[in-house]
């Protein structure tokens, strides 16, 4: 009887190792699948649609990293939307940084193209950014710079709109409403 429950104890215990084991194969295949995905978005070649869906948070943003630098911007805003909700606290964090960086680069396209009334809604969108992070992670020193600088900007760009003389055109004007925060309600 006591061999019985010794050999029962010692296939449980082999049982409890072979599925530890197993599990954690898993998780190495799937990190060694992440990282070569990481390697061809890093070579400049997308990974598959199939991939895509499959992929961990970390290969998103990679992703999403990789659309910017190839000047896909609506694909990289898509790809970053649904990464700021992803995650834990720093996976965000850093979503919304790159996010802001995104909005940012953008903005400064157009401040150096002359186009201050497109650049001014990306640089309210880069803010915005850069605030969430900070209220997720407060000491996070590169969304505190990278704040300070939209902020900096868009004094100076208002200065150089007004400096200008420009007439706003409608599609320019139209460009403004993004920075709206709502409609007004009620009479005037």
């Amino acid at each position: 009887m006591r061999k019985s429950l010794e050999l029962k104890i010692a296939l449980l215990a082999l049982a409890v190792s072979t599925i530890a084991g197993i599990l954690e194969w898993q998780e190495l295949r799937r990190i060694e699948l992440a990282g070569e995905q990481v390697r061809s978005l890093l070579s400049g070649t997308d990974i598959s649609p199939d991939d895509r869906v499959r992929a961990a948070p970390e290969v998103r943003l990679a992703r999403a990293v990789y659309l910017a630098g190839k000047d896909r911007h609506e694909e990289a805003l898509d790809a970053y939307g649904y990464l700021v909700d992803q995650g834990d606290t720093r996976f965000r964090v850093t979503a919304l940084f790159d996010l802001g960086n995104l909005h940012l680069r953008r903005a400064l396209t157009h401040v150096e193209q002359n186009e201050i009334n497109r650049a001014l809604p990306l640089v309210e969108l880069a803010k915005d950014a850069y605030k969430k992070a900070l209220r997720l992670d407060p000491n996070h020193w590169d969304s505190k710079y990278n704040l300070e600088v939209a902020m900096r900007l868009l004094p100076e760009m208002d200065r150089i709109r007004r400096e200008d003389g420009e007439e706003e055109n409608d599609e320019e004007e139209g460009a403004l409403w993004t920075t709206v925060p709502g409609f007004p309600r009620g009479l005037p």
